[in-house]
């Protein structure tokens, strides 16, 4: 049968016994339960791949979810999960027969990816990713997919936490949460239908917007916040290390986010840093009118501001 690998069992071993669509006597299921893809591949799953992963499952959104890792250490864990069907540590093998691909590596390796998965991916299949940022990402997808019969559309679903790995994934990481979906001009209105409704029925709410606009608002919400955050901790840390034993809950949810993994934040801050720029100035400014009206006494203007950050503030929490 045309799709399949060349082995001698029929296709329909290849899917997974949880897989509802395999059993004709069963009612037919809503348009919300309905399997999306047959077989999808999550590549590298860490914290938000093994989320989706679990997500996937539940929601009996792929029949089949098959995942790549780098060492068979790693693969072995994932085996042992109840949402993975099969793992592997060969990317070739991992990806060619899925109609779903989910790059969850860091960004760097993402656009190192690209190259072999374009080659590999199979007709219609839908690629795409969750790096938290986009100009590059979708540049070289544009480059590399361009005459594929398969397709890319980038996407950052932002649901993380500053621990990472497989052990602290939950289905739950997603739900109510934002994905932005970063589409090229080529893009048909099916493939879009196809991905907004994957990232709806993991519980999340899509936006769609372009790379550039993504990478600028990505800088001031998420990534100047993960600077101020470890720039905080290490002025209290320069000034005093003993200091830190005395912290409370403030000092521990302002610099929640710098617990996140260094090597992944280094290639984020380096891989938008244009846009950083603009927001550092903006936090400087800020903290040099708020030095200055502590400097003059001005508890009217400093009421003002302390007022305006917590208005702004309190609307997070109404969202």
């Amino acid at each position: 049968m045309e799709g399949f690998p060349n082995h001698h069992l029929h296709p329909s071993h290849f899917y997974h016994l949880r897989t509802p669509l395999l059993f004709s006597t069963l009612k037919p299921m809503s348009q919300a339960e309905t399997i999306l893809f047959k077989r999808t591949t999550i590549v590298g799953p860490g914290l938000l791949g093994a989320s989706i992963g679990m997500g996937l499952r539940e929601r009996n959104i792929s029949g089949e979810i098959w995942a790549y890792l780098r060492d068979e250490k790693k693969a072995d864990a994932c085996r042992k999960s109840n949402w993975c069907d099969r793992a592997l540590i060969d990317l070739r093998e991992a990806v060619e027969w899925s109609d779903l691909i989910l790059l969850c590596t860091p960004v760097e390796s993402i656009v190192d990816q690209m190259d072999c998965v374009s080659q590999w991916a199979g007709d219609n299949c839908l690629v795409t990713d969750v790096g938290s940022l986009k100009k590059e990402i979708c540049e070289k997808a544009e480059q590399v997919f361009k005459g594929k019969s398969s397709y890319f559309i980038g996407s950052h679903p932002m649901a993380g936490s500053e621990k990472t790995g497989m052990e602290f994934a939950s289905s739950d990481l997603l739900n109510h949460k934002h994905c932005v979906c970063t589409p090229d001009k080529n893009a048909k209105e099916e493939e879009l239908n196809k991905i907004a409704e994957l990232w709806k029925r993991l519980g999340m709410e899509v936006t769609r917007m372009g790379a550039d606009e993504h990478d600028e608002i990505m800088s001031w919400i998420s990534h100047l916040p993960h600077l101020a955050a470890s720039a905080l901790i290490n002025a209290i840390r320069t000034k005093d290390p003993d200091m830190i034993r005395f912290c409370g809950n403030g000092l521990r949810d302002t610099t929640r986010v710098a617990s996140g993994n260094p090597q992944m934040w280094m290639q984020i801050l380096m891989g938008n840093q244009e846009n950083l720029q603009l927001g550092i100035e903006g936090l400087i400014k800020r903290l040099r009118e708020f030095q200055e009206v502590l400097k003059n006494g001005d508890r009217v203007d400093l009421l003002k501001f302390l007022q305006s950050a917590k208005d702004s503030r309190d609307q997070i929490d109404d969202n």
